[in-house]
């Protein structure tokens, strides 16, 4: 599925506007879902070279041992690790034993629409340290 053309998708571009970004405050923290179009093209490459059928791509400080021996870290020099999640509240529950508040994590499954369904979301931490998320393209091209 191309992300860009999921309806769902369409409307959080709609309402980040032309900033490609919503930022929501949690408490003294942020959620941020970068919608920006070489953002996601980058993420789509990624997930394509895992070729797998994840629906999930984590920016981990480790690249071996169990996943959530790890925590979640900026992108750049990060070992990108895919995972499955049957639903939004079991990739809320990862996030937040990788290291994520839990009420960031809960609020990002709110936020993020099909997450542990039918798209793919990659997960990362910002420069500022807000847990951010891109929407992922399964599709080639």
């Amino acid at each position: 599925m191309n992300v860009l053309t999921d309806p769902r998708i369409e409307s959080l571009r709609d309402n980040a506007g032309d900033n490609g970004k919503l930022n929501y405050a949690i408490g003294e923290n942020y959620f941020q879902i970068n919608l920006l179009n070489e953002n996601i093209d980058l993420w789509k490459q990624t997930f394509q070279q895992n070729k797998s059928k994840d629906n999930l791509l984590l920016a981990c400080d480790k690249n071996s041992g169990d996943l959530i021996t790890t925590k979640l870290t900026w992108v750049v020099g990060s070992a990108i690790r895919g995972a499955n999640a049957n639903n939004a509240l079991e990739a809320a529950k990862l996030l937040t034993k990788m290291g994520v508040i839990e009420e960031v994590a809960k609020e990002a499954a709110n936020y993020c629409p099909g997450l542990g369904e039918d798209l793919v979301w990659a997960f990362y931490l910002e420069r500022h340290g807000w847990l951010t998320a891109t929407p992922v393209s399964r599709t080639k091209g």
